[in-house]
């Protein structure tokens, strides 16, 4: 699993699915903060230390550092709610690779690529300090195949 996320985003939630090791194929359901010898923890590139987060109990749409919580065990069966810590974000690292570690349960490590930019941004892609014109020429530039017409010059 990976993402694009902007350096220093804050009050971050994830979405995680975690596989049943029994038969690979349905949602591993019952898994908690509180589910014993699981853990959390991440490695940011280019640091040496790993760092543990300490799981706790979380709500269901509220970030939380540390949070695990289940999504709905009936509607969507393994599939929970992660709240990352701010740090793991933070500025000072190109990519953060976080694993989620629950007996029973395979959940892929999860590769966080941090940018400059905001990939959520529709309109400006985090370049608020662009105007209309200095927009174009970066997205030119980064993506050379569009046409004018593609990016509103038409």
């Amino acid at each position: 699993m990976s993402y694009a996320l902007k350096k220093g985003t804050t009050s971050k939630i994830l979405l995680v699915y975690a596989l049943d090791a029994t038969d690979m194929r349905s949602g591993k359901t019952g898994l908690s903060s509180r589910t014993p010898d699981s853990s959390a923890a991440y490695i940011r590139e280019g640091e040496a230390q790993v760092r543990r987060i300490p799981l706790v109990e979380g709500k269901l749409g509220e970030h939380r550092a540390g949070s695990f919580v289940e999504i709905d065990n009936k509607l969507l069966p393994g599939v929970y709610q992660f709240g990352v810590p701010d740090e793991m974000l933070a500025a000072g690292a190109e990519t953060v690779t976080l694993i989620l570690k629950f007996p029973g349960a395979v959940i892929e490590p999860i590769s966080i690529h941090l940018v400059a930019y905001d990939p959520q941004d529709a309109e400006r892609l985090g370049m608020s300090a662009l105007g209309p014109e200095g927009r174009r020429a970066a997205l030119r530039g980064a993506f050379p195949r569009l046409t004018a017409k593609e990016l509103g010059d038409a």
